[in-house]
Formats: C-alpha cells, structure tokens, sequence
C-alpha cells in the first residue's frame, strides 16, 4: 500500500522516552504498515478541564493507544508541542480548559515488526546499553496524520481552594459527558472568563491547515465548530503509537534492567498511585513558575520578597537538576540500576501573594461625583499600577488624569500590557503636565492643601520626580502623606465633576503578604 512520506519517516523509528524523546533514534526494526482502525475519520471536537501539567500533556498529545509498558508518559510529538505547553506557564494551582478539535486523514500501525538484518541483538549490558544509544528503549509502532486545532485557556488560581472553585464552576459548563461547541456555550464561557479574579490567558496551536488569525476565545470556538469542514492542504503527524524493545521475544529477557529505569521516569501502569520522575519533574516546573510570577510581581511594585521564596526556589532547582542528572546517567547506561533522587522542594507548597490592599488618607470634601479604583481585589493578580499622573489647575486641582498599566485579560492576540487613562474632574485651569512612572518607579509622597475640595496636590516619585498644581487656600488643611514601608500606591479613587473635589489613595501592604499553600505530591488528577 502507498504510505505518505511522513509516515513513512515516522514508523520504525527508535525513541528515548526519557531523554528528548521527541527526537527521533535510528531504526532496528522491519515490518509492514497496515491501516489501523476503521479508515479515515474525522474526531469529535472536546473540551477538557485540567487541574494538572499531567492532565494537561495528556490532553495535548493524546493517548492513541501507547502500548502498556509506556503508558504513564504521554510522549510528545514534536519540539513545538512541548515548546507549546511550556509557553503556557502552567502554574501549581492553575486550571487548563483545552479546547480541540482533530481530523485524522490516515492510520498505520506496523505488524509483524522483527529486527533487521545487521542489527545486533544484545548479548550483555554493555551490548544493551549500545542498542539503546542507538535505537531507544521504545520504538513508532502507529501513526495517526491530519490537522487538528488545540487552544488552551489558562486560569492562574492561587491556592487549591481557589482551584477548586474554579473547577466547580467549569465542570458547570464543561461536563465529563462533554458539551456542544455553540453560540451560547460560547457566550457562557466568556461571561465566566469574564467574572473571574484571577489572571487569565489563551493560546492556540494549529497543524494541518493555514494557521488562522484569531482575536478573541469567540473566533477560537468557531474554528473549532467549524473545523470538520476545512480543507486539509497538507497532513501533518498527529498522534503516534509507542511500544518499548521488551515485546519482541528475543529482547524481553536482556531488556528487563531498561525497563525498570524507564518507569523510574515514566511511571508504572501497574501502581498508577505512584508518579514517575517524569510527572515529578512536571510539578516542579509548575512550582518554578509560580514562584517566578511572584517574584516578579514584587520586582514590579519594588518589593523584596520574603527570604523564604528564594530558599524554596533554590531547592526547586536543586530538584530539577537531580532529576536532569538522573536521566543523564539513563543516558549513558540505560542498564545500570538507577535510585530515585531524594526531592525536597514540594513539601515547602506553592507561593500565595496576598497583599491587603486598602484606603489610604483621605483629602477633600463630598461635592462631586464618586469615581472608584476599579476591581480593588484583582489589582495584584493582575499587576495593576499608576503609570502616569497628569493635572490641569488654576486657582485649585481642575482635572486629574490617571494612566493604569496591568497584564492582558485573555485575548488570544494580546501580548503587551492592557493601558487606559482615566480623566475626573473638568477642563478649566492650565495643563499641569504628566509625572511619568516607568518601570521601578512608584509615587511615594502626596503633599495637599485641601478645604471642600483639593486645592493643591504635590505627588513626589521614587525617582525624586515632582508634579504640582494649584495653589493653597485661605482657610485651607494643609497634608502630608509619605509611604511606608513594604507599601505601594497602587492608585486612588476619590470625587469630581467640574473640579477634584476628593482624592484618596488605595495602598497595597506587602508586609506577611507571602503564604505557602500545601502541595499534593501524588496528584495525577
């Protein structure tokens, strides 16, 4: 039977299923591939809520019927897909919605394999150790080729009771039963995205067809309703099938030492409670990304973290390392026994930034119109701040203009920072100029003079940077207000209408604001 090129240079192929698998090893075996399954089909589209880097790699990469001995590692296909998950920047508490769809267009799978002629069949470990340097401890034994389209929403939780509740609510709208990719399921996801606290982000991968251009998680479900109809210019490897060495009767005796390293790594089907190095290591990488994000969120508001972050990530890195060193040694002896490494950092938890955010000094009267700080609780989360102050004044503070920054909401082609300016007050006075906030730079002082409006205002910058208008009053309450320490102004509400009548601060208090949530080792959920 005719077999496409890129099956063709995918089936018999070795891999190292514990160092780079996706990379592609010499080939041992010969046999004859045959159409697997029923024939062309097209899959349904899904829908899969993942509370773990596990879960989610298997939703990813899919388990097209890896044979038993392999079956704890869900092998990636090609670089970019790891690449793909890894941009995601999974977290420890975080919670994956995939949303996919999948047309195959061709399935093989070998019958029948046997070593070639020339392949030498181990007669030691020293021998077996070379078989595997050059041929893998596992081998393609199916392929699946068509095009498929997979985005994944991402919602960074802070704790498992934050991650719980968000599961709650998508197993709502996503049940294990599956759902039906429409308008109004469509409409129901973005107004749950849109009512959530925590940071939210999308991305999308697409093989098989022309990689589209899409703005919002709508266009997202419509390609995936839609994607059973769309031409497939040229079929891609999509999903492959992997059967280790030991199978092959004259292997199976000589393999056995393999075998038991591999599911060091890989895991064993026959104690699923027990979670390979592989998995292990996937945690730990989510635990680093945590800790990364808050560590620069307090890098963000000019914070120092408390020391205990940088002693945990130390020994999250010490983990990885041990784990990498391990799978070297794999590497050079797939034979010699190997000991799983002794792995500390997971009993520390996950990092919880939680500052207490609150109303600071208050300045003016009660004229006006109320204007807020809006979503007072998400500021953090979503690393909210003033980038830049502007004020128009004659004989008092006419107009103040307020420019926030904080991380895009989940748009699909959003990459930079969300920024909008808030004007209060009216258009009378003089242009008073702008202080601008770059990176690093926060106001730390607010000198006022205020009666039944704010008269004068002076904000002072970290940078020593000033901004000033209008002029006291007779009468009027002079104030002083400096920062303190572990503290950020993160912005202000206040009143006006005509004039600022009212300005207060919103602070953020750093000070005991990093928790340790308890982490569940054994979570293969």
């Amino acid at each position: 039977m005719p077999v496409s090129t890129a099956a063709a240079s995918t089936l018999l192929r070795g891999r190292n299923s514990v160092v780079k698998p996706e990379l592609n090893r010499q080939v041992a075996l010969a046999g004859d591939p045959l159409p697997s399954g029923s024939g062309p089909l097209t899959s349904d589209s899904a829908i899969t809520v993942c509370r773990t880097a596990s879960a989610l790699s298997r939703s990813l990469h899919g388990e097209v019927g890896v044979s038993a001995g392999l079956a704890a590692l869900p092998i990636p296909l090609l670089q970019f897909r790891r690449e793909f998950q890894q941009s995601l920047h999974t977290t420890t508490f975080s919670v994956s919605v995939v949303v996919q769809a999948r047309r195959i267009v061709e399935s093989l799978e070998v019958v029948q394999p046997s070593l070639l002629p020339g392949v030498v069949l181990p007669g030691d470990t020293q021998q077996l150790d070379q078989f595997v340097a050059l041929y893998g401890d596992s081998w393609i034994s199916g392929v699946q080729l068509g095009a498929e389209v997979q985005g994944v929403y991402t919602l960074y939780a802070q704790s498992r009771q934050e991650a719980d509740a968000l599961a709650q609510r998508l197993d709502a709208i996503v049940p294990l039963s599956g759902v039906a990719i429409t308008p109004a399921f469509a409409q129901q996801l973005r107004t749950l995205t849109s009512d959530l606290t925590q940071n939210i982000s999308a991305r999308v991968q697409v093989k098989g067809v022309p990689q589209p251009s899409l703005s919002s998680p709508e266009e997202l479900l419509d390609l995936v309703s839609r994607f059973g109809s769309l031409p497939i210019a040229q079929p891609e490897l999509l999903a492959v099938v992997t059967r280790g060495y030991e199978e092959l009767p004259q292997l199976l005796p000589l393999f056995q030492p393999v075998v038991a390293n591999r599911r060091l790594f890989c895991g064993n089907p026959a104690t699923p409670s027990l979670p390979g190095l592989q998995h292990r290591k996937a945690q730990l990488e989510e635990l680093s990304n945590q800790c990364r994000w808050v560590a620069d969120t307090c890098r963000i508001y000019g914070q120092t973290p408390d020391p205990s972050l940088q002693t945990n990530r130390h020994l999250i890195k010490d983990d990885i390392a041990a784990i990498e060193a391990l799978a070297a040694a794999y590497d050079r002896s797939a034979s010699t026994p190997l000991q799983p490494p002794a792995l500390t950092a997971l009993r520390c938890g996950s990092p919880r930034l939680t500052p207490t955010v609150r109303p600071g000094l208050a300045l003016g009267g009660q004229g006006g119109e109320p204007f807020a700080f809006r979503d007072r609780d998400q500021a953090i989360q979503r690393r909210r701040r003033l980038r830049r102050v502007g004020l128009r004044s004659g004989r008092l503070i006419d107009q103040i203009r307020l420019t926030y920054s904080q991380e895009a909401d989940g748009l699909i082609a959003a990459t930079k920072p969300q920024e909008w300016t808030e004007v209060h007050g009216g258009t009378g006075g003089d242009d008073r100029g702008n202080l601008e906030l770059g990176d690093g730079t926060l106001i730390t002082s607010i000198n006022a003079n205020t009666g039944t409006g704010v008269d004068e205002l002076e904000f002072i910058s970290s940078g020593g940077e000033r901004l000033q208008g209008g002029r006291p009053s007779n009468g009027g309450r002079a104030s002083s207000w400096t920062v303190g320490p572990q503290q950020v102004l993160l912005g202000f509400q206040g009143r006006a209408e005509t004039w600022l009548d009212a300005l207060q601060p919103l602070i953020a208090d750093f000070s005991d604001a990093l928790h340790w949530e308890e982490v569940d080792e054994n979570d293969l959920s």
